[in-house]
This record gives structure tokens, C-alpha cells and sequence, in this order.
């Protein structure tokens, strides 16, 4: 009888014990899982307030660049109408240090490049418009040439901005062909929201791409080229008769006097050229001394390897600097 106590009191004492065992490993691990979700929990959350922080640095960037362009607005009515590279919004913001780490910026004279919805032609166009529209197209092209790109981009960017969908000229494209694709689309028939829409385009790869869009934008409205901030390329693409070396000459000559007029810079096209050969009456239009639209980039680097990247669309009216759009990461 005594034997039989003392084994059941053995059996029930290691049955407590594996039960104390369950137990204390069962804790362990929701003590674990619970240390594991907490750590993640301060992760999660260092990297929102990192992110956010980051975000208001870029937000400060471009409220300094849309400060630099009121400035510049102020000055214009007091002292001139002009917009050039030496001025304060065109300078660069180096690395600088900030809280948690640093930030970076450039302000970026859209006008100093060809904007694609200038190919835009409305439907119904008087002869006028028409006129403007062939003079845009035929500066689109020399573009081109000039980069030692296929001319036909010009005509293919012209269809797929217009309102139909015939083709309308012997380089374009239309629904019909794209549809065809293997990965089928439709034309937009309307204005283009970002230069890199052109890559939807016919005839027009990466490599195509990335070597066009330094001299290209795409604005809401129809916008003319500043001779004070455009690259000697675009500068070029202008006349069919100015060459290079003196598209060179005319930029190395307004870092020092830059143009406060156009009639300023038609007038030197033709103590370059022959004045027979300067088509006034086709190059005016095209050009100004002054701009509206910018683009400002930053960059913040944090110390907790992120990073922030922001764009923002700036536009300069006649009384303030507004922001259009803003886009986080590549534009």
C-alpha cells in the first residue's frame, strides 16, 4: 500500500513538473513574440519619424526656392524683366547638414527647355495657329537633328497629343498601331503630364530617352524658350543657320550681359549671321528673356540610411510664386 502511495505521488509530481515546464516555456515564447513585435513596433516607428522628418526637410528646401523666386519677382518690378543663371534662385544649395542629417536642392528653369505640349494643336485651329504650330514642329526637329535623333519623334509626339485618331502625318502613329503592341495602349489625345510619358512614344527607347530629356518638359500651357538660361543646343535648334560655334559664343556672352529683351538677342543673331539668313519673324515667337515655370529638386539623406526626394513644379505669376505640383521620388 505504501509502495503504490509513493509511486502515484511520484507520477503526480512529475506530471506537475512537465506542466511547470509547459507553462514556463509557453511564457518564454510570448515574452519572446511579445519582445520581437515591441522591437519591430520601435522600428516601424523610428522609420515613420524618420521619413516624416526627412519630408519636412524637403518641404523646407522648397519653401527656400520658392523664397529665392519671390525675391527675384520683387526685384523684376522694381529693376528688370529678365530671368538669367546668375541669379539667386539658380544657384545650387550644397550638401548642407541638418538634424539627423542632410539636404540638398537645385532650382531648374523649365523655360530652358522645349516644351512638348507646345506641339499640341487644338481642333478647328485658325491658320495662325497652325502657323505657330508648324514652327514648333519644325523647332522640335532641329532639336532632334542636333542630338542625332530620329526627326520623326516630332511628328510621332504630335499625334499622340492630338485630339483624333488618324494620322496625320507619314511619321506618326496613331490608336491603331499601338493597340498592335504586345502590351497594347491608347494615345492620350491630350497633353502630356510628364516628359517621361515620351517613352509610351513610337520610336523612342531608353537610350533615346535619357539622351532627349535634359532639353525637354512638359508644361500645362504653351511656353516660349529663355535665351538666358537654355542650353546651347536648344540655342542652336532655333535657326537652321546658326551653327555651333556661335550658339557657343551667344551663351558665353550673356553670363556676362545676359539678354533683357528679345529684340536684344535678334539683334546680335544678326551681327552673327547674315542678316538675310535671320528669319526675326519665326524665331521671336519662340523665345523670351524671362520664365514662369521652374522645377525644384531636393534631396534629404538621413542618418538612418534614408532618404527623401522630392520635385515640385513652380510657377512665378505676376504677384507670387505658387507651387503646382509636388512628386516624391522620380519624376
Amino acid at each position: 500500500m505504501l509502495e503504490k502511495r509513493a509511486n502515484r505521488f511520484d507520477r503526480e509530481r512529475g506530471v506537475a513538473l512537465i506542466t511547470a515546464i509547459i507553462v514556463v516555456s509557453m511564457a518564454s515564447i510570448a515574452a519572446v513574440a511579445m519582445t520581437h513585435d515591441l522591437q519591430l513596433s520601435i522600428r516601424r516607428t523610428g522609420n515613420i519619424i524618420t521619413a516624416d522628418q526627412g519630408y519636412l526637410y524637403t518641404l523646407g528646401s522648397e519653401a527656400w526656392s520658392r523664397g529665392m523666386l519671390i525675391r527675384d519677382l520683387n526685384n523684376s518690378k522694381e529693376k528688370n524683366r529678365y530671368d538669367s543663371l546668375d541669379e539667386d534662385w539658380a544657384q545650387e544649395l550644397p550638401a548642407t547638414p541638418v538634424e539627423g542629417g542632410q539636404v540638398q536642392a537645385i532650382t531648374t528653369d523649365l523655360q530652358a527647355r522645349f516644351n512638348l505640349n507646345n506641339l499640341y494643336l487644338e481642333p478647328k485651329s485658325n491658320e495662325e495657329a497652325k502657323l505657330k504650330f508648324n514652327t514648333q514642329l519644325a523647332l522640335f526637329q532641329r532639336l532632334l537633328a542636333r542630338l542625332e535623333l530620329p526627326e520623326s519623334i516630332a511628328q510621332a509626339t504630335a499625334d499622340w497629343l492630338d485630339d483624333d485618331i488618324n494620322v496625320l502625318y507619314p511619321d506618326g502613329a496613331e490608336d491603331l498601331e499601338y493597340l498592335n503592341l504586345e502590351l497594347p495602349y491608347r494615345t492620350a489625345n491630350g497633353l502630356m503630364a510628364t516628359p517621361t510619358e515620351l517613352r509610351l512614344l513610337k520610336g523612342v527607347d531608353k537610350k533615346i530617352y535619357e539622351k532627349l530629356s535634359p532639353y525637354i518638359t512638359t508644361l500645362p500651357e504653351r511656353t516660349t524658350i529663355n535665351v538666358n538660361t537654355a542650353d546651347k543646343l536648344l540655342i542652336q535648334a532655333l535657326s537652321d543657320t546658326l551653327d555651333e560655334a556661335s550658339a557657343e559664343q551667344l551663351v558665353n556672352e550673356r553670363e556676362e550681359n545676359p539678354f533683357k529683351e528679345t529684340k536684344s538677342f535678334i539683334n546680335r543673331l544678326k551681327a552673327l549671321l547674315d542678316e538675310n539668313k535671320v528669319k526675326s519673324d519665326q524665331i521671336t515667337p519662340l523665345i523670351s528673356v524671362d520664365s514662369h515655370y521652374y522645377q525644384m529638386e531636393t534631396v534629404v539623406q538621413m542618418e538612418k540610411n534614408s532618404s527623401q526626394r522630392l520635385v515640385s513644379l513652380l510657377y512665378k505669376g505676376e504677384k507670387d510664386v505658387v507651387v503646382i505640383s509636388r512628386t516624391l521620388g522620380v519624376y
